[in-house]
């Protein structure tokens, strides 16, 4: 996996994470204190241990309650698995790529000795090809 598409692949976890989300908005709130000169530093520490943590927890709860209002409407694509892309080794492969968990040169590869997989398996005589001559 290539280093670019391993920063995607993180990406994606780290945005859809509550606790990043919430510590983002914790430090939204606290670094204009840090910034500004007159505010004593243990004004913005006392800020971050007050609403730092119920901040956090808000998100986790959003989140949960944003998870269950879309898997109660069906618009989760995660809730369950295309059982067709799990036999289909090209959907695989597509959807691996997709994840961010092989790079294009890897993709490409494995695309090309599955496609060439799938030509070998084409020529070789079957009983249905024996029958139809």
């Amino acid at each position: 996996m290539s280093l670019e598409s391993r920063v995607v692949a993180v990406g994606r976890r780290i945005g859809a994470s509550p606790l990043w989300t919430g510590l983002v908005i914790t430090l939204f709130f606290i670094l204009p204190t840090l910034v500004i000169p007159f505010i004593e530093l243990w004004v913005s520490a006392l800020l971050a241990v007050l609403i730092g943590p119920p901040i956090v927890v808000g998100c986790f709860l959003l989140y949960g309650i944003y998870r269950r209002f879309t898997g109660l409407f069906g618009t989760d694509d995660e809730s369950e698995p295309d059982t067709a892309a799990e036999d289909d080794p090209i959907e695989r492969l597509k959807q691996r790529y997709a994840n961010g968990e092989i790079d294009d040169a890897t993709f490409e590869r494995h695309l090309e000795m599955i496609m060439r997989s799938e030509a070998v398996d084409e020529r070789e005589p079957t009983p249905e090809r024996i029958r139809n001559r």
